[in-house]
């Protein structure tokens, strides 16, 4: 039993699962909550987390003048508009919804990455890639009956596709600087560019959250967001890339079962069948033989929220 807690593996499994209640329990905050300064709170308690952890680990990394300028890219995209466009839609989507559409991240990922990095795509890749947007296609019908995004749908989308973007970004980085002190500055610079929440909303509500809001608001930001990120890039490293992104699917399959159970959403049958068309995507696309050398197109995968 103890020799199986130590186990990549189980890291792994527990990482994931901690991920996908994460979007459950940024969902349920939102209910009270506005999305914005819920937005630059997590922002900014995944910075102070991140900040002491890479400063522990690393010292004081000092980035020069070209990485300052990916840092800000990275900054921008995956924690300004990731972040942002991730509360609105959450508050206007399912979190069915939209636990599926970020699910198809490892896959938007890899495309980006081929197009912006020239790195190799195998038919597995092509074949992934395209059972994964079927997959979004099995979500966005209506019953059956008719095709339409709903506007939470639309920004979950948008949300996803810029910390694709981000991840792209942060493995050309990744050459020249270590990922954890990259997140901790990403983080740092998006929640300094998060600042135009507070002048634009009434940050006096914070004083009116009760001890239990408070609770969920460290165990999304701290626990959920900051340590799992830490945790799944060290399942990376033991497990590999390919390995570490099946359990991206328990992920979704957490997500989903929390909105169900936990918030009362309804499980159709077009979200089922989503999962299992971007769970093959996924599965197939990260999939290669032993013994056949294949320049891997990503080294960096993670799905944190």
């Amino acid at each position: 039993m103890v020799s199986a807690m130590k186990s990549p593996y189980f890291f792994a499994t527990l990482t994931a699962i901690f991920m996908g209640h994460n979007m459950v329990l940024i969902k349920s905050l939102l209910f009270t909550i506005d999305p914005l300064i819920l937005a630059f709170l997590r922002m900014f308690l995944v910075a102070i987390t991140l900040a002491i952890i890479c400063y522990i680990g690393f010292g004081l990394v000092r980035p020069n003048k070209q990485q300052w300028i990916s840092l800000l890219v990275i900054s921008f995209l995956g924690v300004f508009l990731h972040q942002i466009t991730l509360a609105l839609g959450l508050a206007y989507s399912q979190t069915t919804n939209s636990a599926l559409i970020m699910g198809l991240n490892p896959l938007t990922s890899t495309l980006l990455g081929a197009l912006m990095l020239k790195e190799v795509l195998f038919r597995r890749h092509y074949i992934g890639i395209f059972l994964g947007f079927i997959g979004i296609c099995f979500i966005v019908f209506r019953d059956f009956s008719s095709f339409s995004f709903s506007i939470g749908d639309i920004l979950i989308f948008i949300s996803m596709a810029t910390q694709a973007l981000s991840f792209v970004y942060i493995r050309r980085l990744a050459n020249s600087m270590h990922v954890i002190p990259i997140t901790a500055y990403m983080y740092i610079l998006g929640s300094i560019m998060l600042l135009v929440v507070p002048v634009t909303r009434d940050m006096g509500v914070v004083l009116t959250f009760a001890g239990f809001t408070w609770i969920k608001i460290m165990l999304s930001s701290v626990v959920l967001t900051a340590f799992a990120f830490i945790l799944w890039n060290n399942c990376i490293q033991q497990l590999g890339v390919g390995a570490s992104s099946i359990f991206l699917n328990l992920n979704t399959v957490t997500a989903l079962f929390g909105a169900v159970v936990y918030l009362g959403e309804e499980l159709l049958l077009q979200h089922i069948l989503g999962f299992l068309f971007i769970s093959a995507g996924i599965g197939i696309a990260t999939h290669h033989k032993k013994g056949k050398k294949e320049k891997r197109p990503s080294t960096i995968i993670e799905q944190s929220v």
